[in-house]
């Protein structure tokens, strides 16, 4: 299954920062789950089917999540081959742009429970409000306040979950045009080379 995902992490805090919101959002259904810290988020991961989560951005979410995971003895390799119970591959360049980061929880004989984190900003290089517009969506993004201090246990507000939503949702709506296309890669230069294939057919 495929999902849109967001974190919203402290920013009124000098030396310190945390995640106190997340959600997702399942492309095709719009189902939404919600959670107010990082350790729930991977809970959620691990106990779905092999998710992939698409992050707006996944370089700055990305920092949080492979904190996470290093802070949690899981173990980074070079090549996905070697990959075993709690190891993390990454793709990123050498400029810091991220494409993508892998999870294995579990890897069994033929079963494996994993997650695959990819950047939606990769294949629709707008800000999710240009998003919104651009699909002539009937949602817009909403406004909050970034810097308004909240606990590690803060229990989300009804505005603060109404944000999250059109954040996650948006992108949900936008990808799942694209996907109904067939442009399922990791970029818009990948997809564009396919949809131009298509056109021209392979043969030519």
């Amino acid at each position: 299954m495929k999902f849109t995902g967001d974190f919203e992490t402290a920013t009124w805090l000098e030396n310190e920062t945390f995640v106190w919101a997340w959600a997702v959002c399942e492309i095709g259904s719009e189902n939404l789950t919600f959670g107010n810290s990082i350790d729930s988020f991977f809970e959620f991961c691990y106990k779905t089917k092999n998710p992939e989560i698409l992050f707006h951005n996944l370089k700055f979410d990305g920092e949080f999540i492979i904190h996470f995971l290093l802070s949690h003895d899981f173990e980074h390799i070079e090549d996905r081959k070697n990959r075993k119970d709690k190891t993390f591959t990454t793709l990123i360049s050498d400029m810091g742009m991220f494409y993508s980061i892998e999870v294995f929880f579990e890897v069994g004989n033929k079963k494996v429970k994993k997650v695959k984190f990819t950047d939606s900003l990769k294949i629709i290089p707008f800000s999710v409000d240009q998003v919104a517009k651009s699909f002539n969506l009937e949602i817009s993004k909403l406004t909050l306040d970034y810097n308004k201090p909240r606990s590690r246990d803060h229990v989300l507000t009804d505005d603060e979950k109404a944000y999250i939503t059109n954040d996650v949702l948006i992108m949900a709506k936008a990808l799942n045009v694209l996907f109904k296309q067939n442009l399922t890669s990791m970029t818009q230069g990948s997809n564009a080379l396919k949809d131009f294939k298509n056109i021209i057919e392979k043969r030519r």
